[in-house]
This record gives C-alpha cells, sequence and structure tokens, in this order.
C-alpha cells in the first residue's frame, strides 16, 4: 500500500507540473520581435512575420511568402512554452526569438511547435506557403 501510495503521489506531481509549465504566462528568457502583430510586412525586401504561440495554436496559422523572398519569422510566446520549427528552410526556434531565412523553393510546408508543450502538442501545426 506505501508504495502503490508514493508512486501515485509522484505520478500526480509530475502531471500537474507538466500542466503547470505548459499554462504558464512566463516567457523564460522573454520575447524579442515586433510588438505584437501576428502577421507581417515587407520591409526592405524583407517579409517580417510574427507568429503568437498559444495552448496548441499559432496565429496567424496559414503564412503566404513569395518564392525568393528573404523571410524574417518571430515566434511570440502568448501562453506557455512552445517552438516553431520549419524543416525544410532550418528553422528551429525554441524559445521567443527571430530566424531569417529565403524562401527558395516553391510548394506548401508544415509548420509545428518544436518544445514538447501537453496534451495538444501534436496538434499545434501550421501551414508556410511559398507561392
Amino acid at each position: 500500500m506505501t508504495k502503490r501510495f508514493w508512486l501515485t503521489s509522484i505520478l500526480i506531481i509530475l502531471v500537474v507540473s507538466v500542466l503547470a509549465a505548459c499554462g504558464s504566462k512566463d516567457n523564460a528568457g522573454g520575447s524579442s520581435g515586433s510588438g505584437g502583430s501576428s502577421s507581417g510586412g515587407d520591409s526592405g525586401g524583407t517579409k517580417e512575420i510574427t507568429v503568437a504561440a498559444s495552448n496548441f495554436k499559432f496565429e496567424p496559422s496559414e503564412i503566404r511568402v513569395k518564392k525568393g523572398q528573404k523571410v524574417k519569422i518571430t515566434l511570440d510566446n502568448k501562453e506557455g512554452m512552445h517552438g516553431l520549427a520549419i524543416p525544410e528552410f532550418n528553422v528551429d526556434l525554441k524559445q521567443p526569438g527571430s530566424a531569417e531565412f529565403t524562401a527558395d523553393k516553391a510548394g506548401t510546408f508544415e509548420f509545428h511547435c518544436s518544445v514538447v508543450c501537453g496534451a495538444g502538442h501534436a496538434e499545434m501545426k501550421g501551414k508556410l506557403i511559398v507561392e
């Protein structure tokens, strides 16, 4: 009985810790980027986009750019701790910040959360459309 009690207690503590970390509004490392704008504009030929991440969703969830365009993508965690990865363009932000790349391939590319953030992590996806 004692062993079962301790195992159950430890399991409950772990689950609560994971849920608390995912739902925390604290951004360890702070947020860098351009304010709260969800979509970006062109600035000297570079398309600047801020993606807001909250629990299990990105806003915007669809981004459109032109082939050959330089892109600066900024991750802004609004709720919880999230990352943003676009493997085809070697983007992998593990915390709030920015990455720049040239959209040199046309097509539709998935971006996803690269930091395990809770039960809805696997569904935290978006689309980068390069036209």
